[in-house]
């Protein structure tokens, strides 16, 4: 079971987290907007996630906002702070989606989402196909056939999807926060 909370607000995971364990469900705690904390701070919250018996603690970076550096500091922080797996959800508003990913995994996450031809919100998320690539060029094993994942992102999303995940104004305003 995925938990999403804000990244404030990791307490308001406590019932759902411990609910679901007590049933048997493996829990992956999601930390939204994690670019509105620094590292230290996301790291204590994610060390209450922790507590509550996540197995997975995500970075997310619902609004795109983070960059490579900001990206490894925060999963490099979790790694620090928590004995449950990491995971980073990166979202392409700045472009970078994958090169956050690459970072998040060079800093301690096992975990990394994605989507085929970036389909989400905004901007879209990391491209798997492209992401599964530049893992295996840095010599990490993402666990699957590289061409057949982009010949299904190829022939199957591409024309499912009726309008190109761009990087445009709304996208990259979304991403603009000082606290970054």
């Amino acid at each position: 079971m995925r938990v999403a909370t804000h990244c404030t607000e990791a307490d308001c995971a406590e019932q759902p987290t411990r609910h679901a364990r007590d049933h048997g469900m493996r829990v992956m705690s999601f930390l939204m907007m994690s670019h509105k904390l620094k590292p230290a701070a996301l790291a204590a919250q994610a060390a209450k996630l922790d507590s509550y018996g996540a197995e997975v603690v995500y970075v997310v970076d619902s609004a795109g906002a983070l960059v490579p550096d900001s990206a490894g500091a925060r999963v490099s922080a979790l790694r620090d702070a928590v004995r449950a797996d990491i995971g980073f959800h990166a979202h392409n508003n700045l472009g970078v989606g994958v090169g956050n990913a690459l970072f998040a995994v060079e800093n301690g996450a096992t975990y990394i989402d994605g989507s085929l031809r970036g389909l989400g919100a905004g901007a879209g998320n990391a491209q798997t196909e492209v992401l599964a690539a530049a893992l295996e060029r840095t010599g990490h094993d993402p666990g699957v056939d590289v061409f057949a994942l982009a010949e299904v992102a190829e022939r199957v999303i591409a024309p499912l999807m009726t309008e190109p995940q761009i990087i445009d104004v709304a996208a990259e305003l979304s991403s603009r926060d000082p606290a970054t």
